[in-house]
Formats: structure tokens, sequence, C-alpha cells
């Protein structure tokens, strides 16, 4: 059976214990900063907004490449990166909707949630249950839209606050 990801603000404690798991998973090191995940903190209101590739249908990450060096798995939407041909560029992470993408911190290669290759070791070490790992159904769908929806929302706030 297909599955999916469902993140949950309300449910997220910003322990950054995905981030980390990440991070260890794809670089061997505990470092926030090369985890596909990004936790973006709003503290005065307890609040964590995780940002990741949402395996979207639109992926515009992918036309935002000029060097064709981002492709897409039309069977799981994981979108992969081509390291020998991406120019760092960038492109890709402004293109992004969902704010999911952002540049290794020593290689400036994109990197992009690739759902572990079906077994998301994020969701396994996510404490308070905010990033779940679960059979798809047509209900779950409009609920991780709901979801997704509703971090955007808050990402755009807390944007807008800022500046």
């Amino acid at each position: 059976m297909e599955k999916l990801l469902l993140v949950d603000m309300d449910k997220c404690t910003s322990c950054m214990q995905c981030s980390l798991a990440c991070s260890l998973i794809k670089d061997d090191l505990f470092d926030p900063a090369r985890g596909r995940i990004k936790v973006l903190k709003k503290e005065d209101l307890a609040l964590g907004i995780p940002l990741l590739c949402e395996q979207c249908d639109t992926y515009p990450c992918i036309d935002a490449c000029s060097e064709g060096a981002l492709s897409r798995d039309e069977d799981t939407g994981i979108i992969s990166v081509d390291a020998e041909i991406c120019t760092q560029c960038g492109a890709c992470v402004e293109a992004c909707p969902y704010h999911g993408i952002r540049l290794h911190p020593e290689t400036d290669i994109p990197i992009i949630c690739d759902l572990c290759g079906g077994d998301p070791y994020c969701a396994k070490h996510c404490v308070p249950g905010a990033i779940v790992w679960v059979d798809k159904t047509d209900d779950l769908v409009k609920e991780k839209k709901k979801l997704r929806s509703a971090r955007m929302a808050m990402y755009r706030t807390i944007k807008k606050e800022a500046t």
C-alpha cells in the first residue's frame, strides 16, 4: 500500500529530533543544518513549523532547474538531485513553495527529503508524533493538504512579523 508523510505543527515541540535523525542517517552527523527537515521556531508561541519537501504534484523545483539536475520518481514523488550536473545556483530552493529545499552547508548541493527510500527515519524519531508515516487514503491526502496549508499560513505570518 502507498504511504505518505503527515506533518502536524500543532504537535511539534521544536525538539529538532526529526532534523537531527535526518542528518545522522544522511550525513552521519548530528547537525540540523544538514537535515532535510528545517524546523522554524516561534519560541514565544512555543511553536515549531517543520518544513520539508512535500512531494507536491507540481514540482516547481524541477522546472526552475535550468541544468536538468532534478528529477522526480513518478511512483513515489521523490525528487532527486544529480550532483554531477547541479551548478549549486539555488534556483530550486527559491522555487519551492513549501520552503522544503536547502543547500548543503558544505557542498551547496540541494538537499531534499527523499523519504529515506520509503522508511522515513524522522517519523521513527518524532517523539511527540508530529511526523507520522501512514498508509495513504483519500482522507489522509486531504488531511496532508490541510496540515500543509496551516503550516504555510503560519510560516507566512511569522516571516511577515520578522520583516
